[in-house]
Order: C-alpha cells, then sequence, then structure tokens
C-alpha cells in the first residue's frame, strides 16, 4: 500500500501530490523514517523510479554522516546482505508453511519438495539426503498418528452407531408393546 505519490521532474525536483508541494531528499528520508510508504514516478515517462531516488538518498545518507536515515550502522554492502538474508528466511518459511500443509504421501513428492530446497539456495545436494530421508521419515510418523486418530475416531462412531442400533431396537419393541396394547 502506498502512502505518498511522488513525482520526479527531469530537472531532478520531486512533487509531493498529496501536500501539492515540492520536497527534498531529506522530505523523503523524513517519510520513510516515519514508516510511509512512498512511491516515485518519474512526470515524464510515468516510469516508477523509487529505486533510484532511495539509492540517492542512500548516497547522500552515507556522504553526509549517517544521519538522514534512521537504519542500522552498517555499510550499503551489509543492509543489501542483510535484505538478502531475510527473503531467503521469509523464502524458507514460506516453502516450511507449504510443507505443513501439504498431505503428501509419496516419494515424488517427497523428491519434488527437497529440488526445490535445493533450488532456492537452502540446502545443498550433500544435505539433501539426509532432508529425504528426514521428510520421509517425519511424513510416515504423520501418518501412522494420522491413521491412529482416523482408526480412533470410526471406534467411537461405531461404538456411538452401536448404541443407536441398541436404541432403536428397544424403541421399535416398545412400539410393538403399545401398539399390541391399544389394540386390545
Amino acid at each position: 500500500m502506498v502512502d505518498m505519490i511522488i513525482k520526479k521532474y527531469s530537472n531532478r525536483k520531486l512533487y509531493d501530490t498529496s501536500t501539492k508541494k515540492f520536497i527534498t531528499l531529506k522530505d523523503i528520508a523524513r517519510m520513510l523514517n516515519e514508516g510511509k510508504n512512498i512511491k516515485v514516478i518519474d512526470k515524464k515517462s510515468g516510469k516508477d523510479v523509487t529505486s533510484h531516488v532511495v539509492a540517492a538518498l542512500l548516497q547522500k545518507h552515507y556522504d553526509q554522516g549517517k544521519k538522514l536515515l534512521d537504519i542500522p550502522d552498517e555499510s550499503p554492502l551489509e543492509l543489501i546482505k542483510n535484505k538478502v538474508k531475510m527473503l531467503k528466511i521469509k523464502r524458507s518459511i514460506e516453502i516450511l508453511y507449504e510443507l505443513v500443509k501439504l498431505n503428501f504421501s509419496d516419494k515424488k513428492t517427497v523428491d519434488k519438495i527437497v529440488d526445490q530446497l535445493i533450488e532456492e539456495g537452502f540446502i545443498n545436494d550433500e544435505m539433501a539426503i539426509e532432508a529425504e530421508e528426514t521428510l520421509w521419515r517425519l511424513m510416515k510418523e504423520r501418518n501412522v498418528k494420522l491413521e491412529q486418530k482416523i482408526a480412533k475416531r470410526l471406534k467411537m462412531d461405531i461404538e456411538e452407531c452401536e448404541k443407536l442400533k441398541d436404541e432403536n431396537t428397544k424403541l421399535k419393541a416398545e412400539i410393538k408393546k403399545l401398539r399390541k396394547a391399544q389394540k386390545k
């Protein structure tokens, strides 16, 4: 969700469409520090140039002794590395979430999951064998537990059906008795 739309003119001036005023990189830094989501649009082409403006802001931030942005005291390279790590962690969480949701029961699916983990760079080929064995073992354990739950539930349902059947038989007998009593 975008809070602010900013237009960038060819003379490098920035125009805040909400306040209808020209602003500076310092103003954009203030907005970002306040947690606002901005989008910078090139006035002439209509293209999103937010990344370019933020890059210029980062350059100015480091040129002015790290005083513009409320960001960790790290080099731009460390910021990028940390962002990449966060994205990898986020992606691994997404994959694991999908694993939890999956109801897989065959070796092909396990292989597919391990291949995806390798492609995403979360594990290497050496780790793949152990990951595959672990996933397969966990899946089997989960299936056993699931089967036990189903069997327990079925047993309860069968017992309940037997009780209802007995009650039904008793009610039928009572109805028969009542009908006989009425006929007399």
